[in-house]
């Protein structure tokens, strides 16, 4: 089920409210109450990072099937993937598929407490990215509107898109990039992993990545030879 079909807005007919000197029973007015605080707040505009919010209150604190089932639908569908994914890490969509459940598993445990959701457009330099939310942004357009979000000021680690009906995320597509470096150079895969925020070591970071993925070693070679000097003093 889409989390927007779980949020009804109620309305409250003109005149329910008792005139002053009437008495209604507590129970109706305690509905009233809430119907009226329901409209307080309109639901968001679908896609914004508002909306994300919502989407991921539902899940926080639910029982662990529930956080299961709706992690999964994450997922993104191949038709997404094609059309927002950049070359060259579009052809990884299998490798994305086959990692996901693995790696969308420490998150299912993340959202087991019901804590406070913060969410926020996600763009490159943002300094709360984690490292791995500043890579993935390699991976999307330019200015591409996804969206990360926090459960009680830590980080979900991964990055959302609204795909025009429902919230994705691209959850174990770092570890993706990142495995095709290790299977080159571990220690060049390393290196990598110190990319993510702005600066010399992420630049050629992602020339790395993209290398990595097109699997044109002689370019890898070169560029982990920089990145040996460039990512020496990133903090891990």
């Amino acid at each position: 089920m889409r989390h927007r079909d779980r949020i009804r807005a109620v309305r409250i007919a003109p005149g329910s409210v008792p005139e002053a000197g009437l008495r209604w029973p507590a129970a109706v007015v305690a509905s009233a109450v809430a119907i009226a605080c329901s409209r307080a707040t309109p639901l968001p505009e679908p896609g914004t990072p508002d909306d994300l919010a919502v989407h991921l209150r539902t899940i926080a604190g639910a029982d662990e099937a529930t956080r299961a089932r709706e992690v999964a639908t994450w997922l993104v569908d191949e038709a997404t993937w094609r059309r927002v994914i950049v070359e060259p890490y579009r052809e990884l969509y299998g490798d994305y598929v086959r990692g996901f459940d693995t790696a969308s598993a420490p998150l299912v445990a993340q959202l087991a407490p019901l804590g406070d959701v913060t969410t926020r457009r996600h763009f490159a330099g943002d300094p709360r990215l984690t490292r791995a939310q500043g890579r993935l942004r390699w991976t999307l357009p330019p200015l591409y509107p996804s969206a990360v979000a926090e459960l009680d000021g830590t980080p979900i680690d991964t990055v959302f898109l609204w795909d025009g009906m429902q919230w994705r995320a691209l959850v174990g597509l770092d570890e993706v990039v990142r495995a095709r470096a290790r299977a080159i150079d571990p220690a060049c895969a390393a290196h990598l992993a110190l990319a993510g925020p702005i600066g010399h070591c992420s630049e050629v970071g992602a020339a790395i990545a993209d290398a990595a993925v097109r699997g044109d070693r002689a370019r890898f070679g070169h560029l982990c030879g920089l990145a040996a000097t460039l990512c020496a003093n990133a903090s891990p």
